[in-house]
């Protein structure tokens, strides 16, 4: 495996020498961790940055779907 020693400094080996993957593990995960540095920044806020405009939780756009039940009266 070409990213072989990435993933063994993130997760560890276990008995068998084999990588130790937790149980559940997203793919996504897996890919920051191993193209973080060809993308820039670091492996949690890959490929975007905390001061990103997409990175907040809700989006910047005023849509009156969200804000319908809160109409001034």
């Amino acid at each position: 495996m070409k990213n072989y020693k990435k993933l063994k400094e993130a997760f560890g080996l276990n008995e068998y020498g084999l990588i130790d993957f937790p149980k559940k593990i997203s793919n996504i995960k897996i890919s920051r961790i191993v193209n973080h540095e060809k993308m820039g920044g670091c492996s949690y806020c890959f490929p975007h940055g905390y001061e990103t405009v997409n990175a907040t939780v809700g989006k910047n756009t005023r849509s009156w779907k969200n804000n319908r039940l809160k109409q001034w009266k």
